[in-house]
């Protein structure tokens, strides 16, 4: 069986080296990433190539600081993880946190449902 773990730490080690083309090489081709927002889930994108235009953005925004993984456990072909991303908002330097539910299969990361974290909630 495929140690799901692994393969999301590859992929997050590739995101912090802002490798993107790396990091995607742990998704399927059908890959698809929403976020969880009030309303609900938001489709960001439903291949790895769309992915990859997504995660390019976010690494190329001159505030976008640095981004590593606060916790990661493997349930079977699911892996639940919390990380976190520094960024400059607003001339400050502040981190923002999200808790990540990845689904895996065929040896790769298939779906990610991202939530933000609000430290004030």
């Amino acid at each position: 069986m495929t140690d799901y773990k692994k393969v999301y730490l590859a992929s997050a080690e590739a995101y912090k080296n802002q490798d993107v083309d790396l990091m995607l090489s742990h998704a399927t081709d059908d890959f698809s990433w929403y976020n969880i927002n009030p309303e609900g889930p938001v489709l960001l994108s439903d291949t790895k190539e769309k992915a990859k235009v997504g995660m390019q953005y976010i690494i190329n925004d001159p505030n976008y600081l640095s981004g590593h993984v606060d916790f990661a456990k493997a349930f079977g072909n699911v892996v639940v993880v919390v990380e976190t991303d520094r960024i400059r908002k607003n001339g400050e330097e502040v981190t923002q946190r999200r808790m990540s539910v990845y689904q895996c299969k065929e040896g790769k990361l298939g779906r990610c449902l991202s939530l933000p974290i609000d430290e004030d909630a």
